[in-house]
């Protein structure tokens, strides 16, 4: 979580807090329409942004309680993380000074009523 830019609706997460973690899948920006490949790299947790209900729900119903446990970590700052490797192999490339705008592009500005209803995060 410190890893990520702080953004107004945190980490919404599907799974156990404590569950066993050795493979991460990572998706910057809108990933549900990955979800079969994620399971099908046998990943334990999706790190992406932009979950719809539907498709996460899906998701969860299909790995029966189980892996893969998804993180939504909004759309920006799932994105936010890579842009300084961005800038460096494409400034690399094509011998370029590149400039990383400090714009936060996330439109939500702050959170109410948010819960923790799964126990132990």
């Amino acid at each position: 979580y410190a890893v990520l830019p702080p953004a107004a609706g945190g980490l919404r997460v599907a799974g156990p807090a404590d569950a066993p973690v050795e493979t991460v899948a990572v998706l910057g920006g809108a990933g549900d329409d990955q979800l079969d490949a994620v399971r099908a790299s046998g990943a334990d947790v999706y790190v992406t942004a932009d979950l719809r209900h539907h498709p996460a729900l899906e998701a969860r119903e299909e790995a029966r309680g189980g892996a893969p446990y998804l993180v939504d970590a909004g759309h920006w700052s799932s994105e936010a993380v890579w842009l300084t490797t961005l800038r460096d192999a494409l400034g690399a490339a094509l011998r370029l000074d590149i400039d990383i705008s400090t714009v936060r592009t996330d439109p939500w500005t702050f959170t109410v009523g948010a819960e923790n209803l799964g126990g132990n995060a």
